[in-house]
């Protein structure tokens, strides 16, 4: 996640793409049979509803309390780690006929007493048959093998750990085929146990620009985008993702999560969301 000053656009700059194409998606949808859209304010373990194709992996799972737990909450003795990776995957979608798109999400990651900060999680688009690699845990986010010099994907992370390759400082980036970023800002976290960070992320396609907003818990606004080409990048056939990996029984849950696309075709037929059913593969647990 390499670190260099850029002119990024400001706040005002990037609020104002954001709630534009937002809007325009709105006008959008309206008339698009194509589009992908859902909205989770509260996820229910016992209440089928989520979208068909949606996909659990790893340690991911809907917890009792309405969140999803990407990773386990562990009570590790001191000095002791155990890794801990989930992911959570929305539906193919197919780049052919992208137009914009619009995510948001809201995360905590909970403290465990006793163990330092873990890396954080990413948002990722990655190709629609994607698995958790080996050797993906912990600052690889459980989306990029370390051992492999090839790791096809867009990403936002959430970094909290710095690494060797890392500036030193909390901080937010955007990567592209690798967790050295192409722009990065600096996160002003301050740990409170807990609490919520509010994210927006939007993408316009004819620019090709990749915008993201975070809200922390304390009222503090973090803006960062650049240009990022998803179907240079990306094959056509493509998968939004939540993901984290923790070696410190640190849990990270996801409280909202929102998608909202125009002009994207899926692969799939859509379905009533009406049925949730786990996939007997075991390396994903799958909604259909």
């Amino acid at each position: 996640m390499a670190f260099y000053h850029t002119n990024l656009p400001t706040h005002e700059l990037v609020l104002g793409l954001i709630y534009t194409i937002f809007f325009l998606l709105l006008a959008t949808n309206i008339n698009s049979g194509q589009a992908l859209s859902f909205n989770f304010t509260k996820f229910n373990p016992n209440a089928h509803t989520f979208p068909p194709g949606i996909k659990f992996q790893g340690d991911a799972e809907v917890s009792i309390n309405g969140t999803i737990t990407l990773t386990k909450r562990l009570e590790l003795p001191p000095d002791t780690t155990k890794p801990s990776t989930g992911r959570i995957l929305s539906r193919p979608l197919s780049l052919d006929n992208l137009g914009s798109f619009v995510t948001s999400f809201s995360f905590e990651i909970a403290e465990n007493p006793g163990h330092q900060l873990t890396d954080g999680l990413i948002f990722f688009i990655a190709p629609q048959d994607t698995v958790i690699p080996p050797n993906s845990e912990s600052q690889y986010f459980g989306v990029v093998d370390s051992k492999n010099a090839y790791n096809q994907f867009v990403g936002v992370e959430f970094d909290l750990y710095p690494n060797s390759f890392d500036p030193y400082i909390y901080h937010i980036g955007i990567d592209v085929n690798s967790i050295i970023s192409t722009k990065i800002v600096e996160w002003d976290w301050e740990w409170v146990s807990e609490s919520l960070n509010q994210v927006s992320i939007a993408y316009d396609s004819p620019s090709n620009t990749l915008s993201v907003v975070v809200i922390h818990a304390n009222g503090k606004i973090v803006t960062i985008a650049d240009i990022v080409d998803l179907k240079t990048v990306l094959p056509n056939t493509v998968r939004f993702g939540l993901s984290a990996a923790s070696v410190t029984g640190i849990a990270h849950d996801i409280h909202s999560w929102s998608i909202s696309t125009s002009e994207l075709k899926t692969t799939t037929s859509s379905a009533s969301n009406n049925s949730l059913f786990l996939n007997k593969d075991p390396a994903s647990k799958q909604l259909v």
